[in-house]
């Protein structure tokens, strides 16, 4: 299933970009993405239980909080640290957010697109990122089932997206 062929763009702070009508349980992801600029930030969120409509402001939360996230930023900034670290390996591009950390950083060069490829299956998620595998998380207790969605992160941060495919297995 393509969901979507042309380019979106996260803009204008934190909260959800975009996400599908349906929910989806085993399946591979794939999706293109790139960034410009160092401070880019975003996540594609996957199987996280359906929004509610009372806090439209904060129902992103829900995707961070109950869904899993593959992460987009090449600093690893690690924002609970204090002071806030970089190049940690649980908040950089392909980890699922600190959940499972990524092996290596993969991205091509800012301002090329990148593909991530990224299989639930069961209780576990593999991130592959331009062909590389990045991360795997065995085991995982959140949901085996929900929606999939592209974050917005922070003003000024402008990652870019396109041919977004869910192939269900």
């Amino acid at each position: 299933m393509e969901l979507g062929a042309n380019i979106i763009e996260s803009v204008d702070g934190i909260g959800l970009l975009w996400y599908t009508k349906e929910q989806f349980a085993d399946f591979i992801l794939k999706v293109d993405w790139r960034a410009t600029n160092v401070e880019d930030n975003s996540e594609i969120f996957i199987r996280f239980p359906a929004l509610g409509n009372t806090d439209p402001a904060n129902d992103w939360k829900v995707a961070v909080d109950q869904g899993y996230e593959i992460q987009i930023d090449d600093t690893g900034k690690n924002p609970d640290a204090n002071p806030p670290t970089c190049h940690d390996p649980l908040p950089i591009t392909g980890s699922v957010y600190k959940l499972a950390p990524a092996s290596t950083v993969a991205s091509r060069p800012l301002g090329q697109w990148n593909t991530y490829e990224i299989q639930a299956k069961g209780n576990d998620i593999t991130v592959m990122l331009n062909g590389q595998q990045v991360s795997s998380l065995k085991n995982g207790t959140r949901p085996k089932q929900g929606f999939v969605g592209l974050q917005n992160h922070h003003a000024g941060s402008k990652v870019q997206f396109r041919n977004i495919r869910i192939q269900s297995l």
